[in-house]
């Protein structure tokens, strides 16, 4: 599948990096990114919410989009929609913000660019099949370069940008105030621990409010209560044990971190700035995930600079074959998050459909 083949190109180029083909590559980074934009931009009806972004640029003269969509998102269909009927044009803007934001921070900030961009693809895709949470996200990442800087007028500006697009982009503000921070080994796990108790406690509050008869207040936490299985490969599944199955490998590298990696938190600043936002996205995770999955979407803003963090853990060690084998774990780990994020939306990615070839019949999302 094309997926899993531009995914171990990645991988393989991510290997020749960390063996010393780091300069050589850092040549040829834009390469990669222009590949991703181009699959981006000319897909035709790949992806999630396909139809109901295209209808919104189809009849956008409709006032209920104004009320339905964020005004960004609006109204960027509604300018293109202004000259052109061309879709493709709105998913070409859109793709020009993501990967050009992208590419900008992870050129500055990433120690190991392609390892970063292997995890991006991994976790995300790519951000090959975005939706305007995506633009957001991406806006939000750029916006890491005033958190660095302490320039806070100019990151909460972006902010606002990403709100245009996505009005769950408001709850990043916290991110500039936390970068700077220090934790101990005890407040790290401390809140994590925490973490887990609320959540308990919210999925206990929610079966009980379940129970009893509240009308509408018990129809609601019922409701939230079952919303899991809606979102899990096996209907069975409570938001619940969606957060415990989630939450493992977070909750790993967590330990990993406070285990071995603690000195590379206290002495290096963008380090521990990106665990410390890190560190915010996975209590979120811990915390809302049983009261509702897709509410839990949120803690993505945060956890999103996994990919700028991960990197450190190869680097940190002296010996190659070290560095080799880490990558290897990491490797194969997003292989899985790749298989898992496909499988679960798998008719909507594959085949890969293209302007060029619409007549191509395929299950539309």
């Amino acid at each position: 599948m094309y997926l899993y083949l531009v995914y171990f190109i990645i991988a393989l180029l991510a290997f020749f990096e960390i063996n010393g083909g780091s300069s050589l590559l850092k040549k040829v980074l834009v390469v990669p990114f222009l590949i991703l934009f181009v699959l981006a931009s000319i897909r035709w009806e790949r992806g999630t919410d396909w139809l109901s972004y295209i209808t919104l640029f189809e009849n956008v003269d409709n006032v209920f989009y104004l009320l339905a969509f964020e005004p960004g998102f609006y109204y960027l269909n509604y300018i293109v929609a202004s000259f052109s009927d061309n879709y493709t044009i709105v998913l070409l803007l859109q793709a020009i913000i993501i990967y050009v934001l992208h590419f900008y921070v992870i050129k500055k900030y990433s120690i190991s660019p392609f390892v970063t961009l292997m995890i991006w693809f991994g976790f995300y895709i790519g951000s090959i099949f975005f939706v305007r949470f995506h633009v957001a996200l991406a806006i939000t990442l750029f916006s890491f370069i005033f958190i660095v800087d302490r320039k806070f007028w100019k990151f909460f500006i972006c902010v606002l940008v990403a709100f245009c697009f996505h009005r769950s982009a408001i709850l990043f503000i916290p991110a500039y105030f936390l970068f700077d921070k220090t934790f101990t080994r005890r407040q790290l796990l401390l809140g994590m621990v925490v973490s887990f108790f609320l959540s308990a406690l919210f999925e206990i509050g929610l079966n009980f409010l379940g129970q009893i008869n509240l009308g509408i207040i018990s129809e609601k936490a019922s409701t939230y209560s079952e919303v899991g299985s809606e979102y899990a490969e096996e209907p069975t599944r409570s938001a619940f044990q969606i957060m415990l199955i989630g939450s493992s490998y977070r909750v790993l590298l967590l330990l990993l971190i406070v285990g071995f990696y603690y000195d590379l938190y206290k002495e290096n600043v963008t380090f521990r700035g990106l665990l410390n936002i890190y560190f915010v996205g996975m209590c979120l995770f811990i915390i809302v995930t049983p009261v509702s999955v897709s509410v839990a979407r949120m803690s993505q803003y945060y956890e999103y600079f996994q990919f700028l963090m991960i990197p450190y853990f190869i680097l940190r060690f002296e010996y190659r074959s070290n560095r080799n084998l880490v990558l290897l774990c990491i490797m194969l780990f997003y292989l899985m998050r790749l298989k898992s994020n496909v499988s679960f939306y798998e008719d909507l990615y594959v085949p890969y459909k293209t302007i060029f070839n619409k007549e191509l019949p395929v299950e539309i999302g």
